[in-house]
C-alpha cells in the first residue's frame, strides 16, 4: 500500500486538488512514454470555475494529447498544457504532435482515429466543447506542421 501511495505523490502544483491529480498523472503517463511534458498552469483562485468542469477539460485534452503521442516517433514526442487567467477569460491550451491526417466531421471535430471501441470514443472534445458553452466561452482546434493545438476559452461567469 505505502507503494500505491508514493506513485500518487504530486510533483505538479496548480492550485486546485482537482487538477493536480489530474495533471500529475499525465505528468506520470508522459514520464513512462518518454514524451516531454512542458506544464505552466495556474487553477484561477477566483472566477467562478467549477474545479470539476475544468478537470473535464483537462482529463479530455490531456487523454487525446496522450495517445496522440503513442502514435509519434520517441524524439517528437511532447505535450504543452498552459492555463491562464486574463482578465474575466481563463484560457486552457494544450498543444502535441500528431501522426497522419486531420479529419472533421459534420460536427467540426476532428473524427476519432481510433479503431478499438469507436463507439466509445470520439466524445472528449465533445464534452469540452460543452463545458466552454457553459462558461459563455469557446474551443478552438487547429494544426499546422504535424502539431495539434486545442485552446479553451472560459469566462468568469460570477
Amino acid at each position: 500500500m505505502d507503494a500505491s501511495i508514493g506513485e500518487l505523490e504530486l510533483t505538479v502544483q496548480t492550485g486546485n486538488p482537482v487538477t493536480d491529480v489530474i495533471v500529475g498523472d499525465t505528468q506520470q503517463k508522459c514520464r513512462k512514454l518518454g514524451v516531454d511534458f512542458q506544464v505552466d498552469f495556474q487553477y484561477p483562485a477566483t472566477g467562478g470555475f467549477d474545479a470539476f468542469d475544468i478537470g473535464i477539460i483537462l482529463q479530455n485534452l490531456l487523454q487525446n494529447a496522450a495517445e496522440a503521442c503513442r502514435r509519434v516517433g520517441g524524439n517528437e514526442r511532447f505535450i504543452v498544457l498552459t492555463g491562464k487567467r486574463k482578465g474575466r477569460f481563463f484560457l486552457i491550451e494544450v498543444k502535441n504532435p500528431f501522426a497522419g491526417e486531420v479529419v472533421f466531421g459534420q460536427d467540426n471535430l476532428p473524427v476519432t482515429t481510433k479503431t478499438d471501441d469507436a463507439f466509445m470514443h470520439g466524445i472528449g472534445l465533445a464534452n469540452v466543447r460543452r463545458e466552454a458553452e457553459k462558461y459563455m466561452g469557446e474551443m478552438e482546434v487547429c494544426y499546422e506542421k504535424q502539431v495539434f493545438t486545442v485552446t479553451v476559452m472560459l469566462q468568469n461567469i460570477e
